[in-house]
């Protein structure tokens, strides 16, 4: 469960959890821009765009394990503000500028003071903005349960689970009943720390098991939705973060990945044992390690090579996204990398590429 890292215990399935969930990220955007691309109707059109049922569970999974590292823990409010708005902002003041110098050079955007301000604060950097705001209740919501601990973690979900679906069936009782305070991406926070600590009554095994038919259940339900309104609309429809969709099949895989680890953990020469001890103790730990500690300076510095590979080889966007899906992917987040690597190796510049 734990792996030591230049002197420091880490949770290895956290560490794993927060990797995926940036490929997932990348995932959704590189998904959408070969939706993009692809002729109305086609073949492509529809079977590309059912990974984005993949990819818009990756902001869900990096909020579940922030939740899972910072509630219920003792600090002082204004250490906690400085050292979470430092870590966050720093590096995104420097992406934010670079971001429409892309735009402008790949994407033919105009070369004005206002149209660069407007791209400064353009919606694809909305995680950030909305983990701001998110950080700022933390410390309250953190006082609640240390208060109440699993108790009041387990009503503040029960309510937050309701008003998610009811976002999923098109219902909002907030103009009758002020429930807007759940409504928000909050409750994942609050969800990862559920996840990560509660001990059920089931054994680790089972469920084990149930996380992974609750995950492909749910899975199954986007997938559906996606594929069915993009044959009927051509458009790529999915449900979105804001549903019970998306939070029961999030909750599935992270619960599927921390049970994995447990439960390999525990039964060593068993084939899961194996499978795990290949990501934790061979070299796919560097990898999955490094990609971790760079996974918040990979969302802000992504875009970058998306946008130069948008423009300048636009038609590869048009290919058989079976093949050049998994290309693009390593492109972008292998370039992406490589940049905060070297970022990391520059004093200077250490601060600005977003590692943790």
């Amino acid at each position: 469960m734990y792996k030591v890292v230049n002197g420091r215990k880490r949770i290895f399935y956290l560490d794993f959890i927060r990797a995926l969930a940036i490929i997932l990220v990348v995932l959704a955007h590189v998904t959408r821009a070969f939706f993009q691309n692809s002729p109305a109707g086609s073949f492509n059109m529809c079977f590309v765009s059912q990974f984005i049922d993949f990819g818009v569970i990756g902001v869900p999974l990096f909020l579940m394990i922030s939740g899972a590292l910072l509630l219920n823990k003792d600090y002082e409010l204004g250490d906690f503000l400085k050292r979470r708005y430092s870590r966050v902002l720093v590096p995104f003041l420097f992406w934010a500028m670079i971001f429409p110098i892309s735009k402008i050079l790949f994407e033919g955007q105009v070369a004005t003071v206002a149209n660069f301000i407007k791209m400064y604060f353009d919606s694809n950097f909305w995680f950030v903005w909305m983990i701001l705001g998110v950080y700022l209740f933390i410390p309250i919501i953190n006082s609640f349960i240390k208060e109440y601990d699993m108790r009041g973690v387990e009503y503040f979900l029960l309510i937050w689970g309701g008003v998610m679906f009811l976002n999923t069936i098109g219902q909002y009782p907030f103009h009758q009943l002020e429930l807007s305070y759940f409504a928000g991406y909050l409750g994942y926070f609050v969800l990862g720390y559920y996840l990560a600590n509660k001990k059920f009554r089931l054994s680790d095994s089972k469920l084990l098991v149930i996380s992974l038919l609750i995950f492909l259940t749910f899975t199954f339900i986007n997938i559906d939705y996606t594929i069915t309104m993009c044959i009927l609309k051509n458009k790529l429809l999915y449900y979105k973060y804001e549903t019970i969709v998306t939070v029961v099949q999030s909750a599935g895989l992270f619960m599927f990945i921390r049970y994995f680890a447990l439960v390999s953990s525990n039964k060593p020469e068993s084939i899961k044992n194996r499978i795990y001890l290949f990501f934790k103790d061979s070299f796919m730990f560097k990898i999955i390690f490094s990609i971790s500690t760079f996974s918040y300076g990979i969302y802000l510095a992504h875009y970058n090579p998306l946008f130069f590979l948008k423009y300048e080889y636009k038609i590869l966007f048009t290919f058989n996204p079976i093949i050049w899906l998994p290309i693009m992917m390593i492109a972008i987040i292998g370039s992406s990398w490589f940049i905060l690597w070297i970022f990391d190796k520059i004093p200077g510049l250490r601060n600005i590429n977003g590692a943790h």
